[in-house]
């Protein structure tokens, strides 16, 4: 009975921590299936990948009828910090103001940003003013504000080098880059990167991404990870491989595809906004001002992950072996207990037996004597 009263505290013990953080395991789940079969994907779907500049001619009809708005969103999100200041990107914001001249460039604010979502995204406009942190809202309100006007976004510390309308070659079937419907650099090591994005408005996969938002909203401890998997490019990215792997995806008509940037060999790495880098087309800064202690641990695991799985891997290795020897030990004990028990019953016992052998013999005696 006691046997099976532990048998069935240790499967509650199990399964009340899973079902307590069953939204956590499947944010997992997802990053697990994203590093899984990003790269697979894009091998036997060559398609989705954009050449620039383009090596030979596309042969498929992609390209929309209008270029998407001439509008570049930038966001500067301060909270009314004092120590937060704009001027050190006024050369790269410059540099795309130059290249694109007719376009609009609006930098959105604090103010800006909430009035804008309370109008036109009420249903998640309680969760952007909740975020612990800015550069959650400045995801949400990148997604928002390209969904609503379509355009380009653009991270302040991105430098333009080549302007986005500029014509490609002439047998393209692709007249510039601004007639694709929706157009990101891909992330390493796996998955999609929002420092670029370029899209036409009320594209579904903004649309599935704000849709997402409210059961993203979790608590993981560690400010890095939370944006990251909440609002950041882990969440955008594992909204992407659901959304191109959906039939929403798959049989999607050309207005509603997405691409990945790449180079004329069809290598994303030359395009990725990775750190302090110098693409075709942009150069990036790698500011990452909102990085904090817990990012600079995880960019040490990643820099150094098999020192740190096999480091993983022994102390899981002597946990499992500490648990086991605790549990023989306390076999060990349990048998002891029993066996000084017994030991206890039994001499009581043999007492017993012989005081009424004792008195036997005793009662034989008075007999005799009678």
């Amino acid at each position: 009975m006691r046997a099976r009263s532990i048998v069935s505290l240790s499967v509650l013990a199990l399964i009340l921590p899973l079902v307590a953080l069953h939204n956590h395991i499947h944010n997992l789940l997802e990053i697990g299936r994203t590093y899984s079969t990003f790269r697979s994907y894009l091998r036997k779907n060559e398609h989705v990948l954009f050449r620039y500049p383009a090596s030979e001619k596309r042969v498929d009809d992609i390209a929309l009828s209008e270029p998407v708005p001439k509008i570049i969103h930038q966001i500067f999100l301060s909270s009314g910090r004092p120590n937060s200041t704009l001027s050190k990107y006024t050369p790269a914001i410059e540099s795309c103001k130059e290249l694109h001249p007719g376009w609009d460039t609006k930098i959105w604010t604090d103010e800006q940003g909430e009035e804008f979502m309370a109008k036109h995204y009420p249903e998640i406009h309680p969760l952007y003013c909740g975020y612990r942190q800015n550069i959650q809202r400045a995801n949400i309100l990148r997604y928002a504000l390209l969904h609503h006007f379509g355009g380009v976004y653009l991270d302040l510390d991105v430098t333009c080098r080549v302007a986005l309308d500029t014509p490609l070659a002439q047998d393209s079937t692709v007249p510039t880059l601004t007639h694709l419907p929706w157009l990101t650099p891909g992330a390493y090591p796996a998955g999609v990167n929002n420092a670029f994005i370029l899209a036409r408005p009320q594209h579904p996969f903004l649309a599935e991404l704000l849709d997402r938002v409210p059961s993203r909203d979790l608590s993981w401890g560690m400010p890095y990870v939370e944006n990251m998997l909440s609002t950041g490019c882990m969440f955008f990215s594992n909204v992407w491989m659901s959304f191109v792997l959906s039939s929403r995806g798959r049989d999607a008509p050309k207005e509603d595809r997405v691409y990945v940037l790449a180079d004329e060999h069809g290598a994303m790495e030359p395009q990725m906004l990775r750190g302090k880098i110098v693409t075709p087309l942009f150069e990036h800064g790698g500011a990452s001002s909102w990085h904090g202690w817990d990012a600079a641990a995880i960019v040490l695991i990643g820099k150094h992950y098999g020192y740190f799985t096999i480091a993983l891997g022994l102390l899981m290795t002597m946990v499992a072996v500490g648990i086991w020897k605790l549990f023989r030990q306390r076999k060990r004990n349990q048998h002891r207990r029993r066996g000084s028990w017994r030991s206890f019953t039994g001499a009581i016992r043999r007492l017993g037996s012989e005081k009424q052998h004792d008195a036997g013999h005793e009662e034989v005696g008075l007999m005799k004597d009678g």
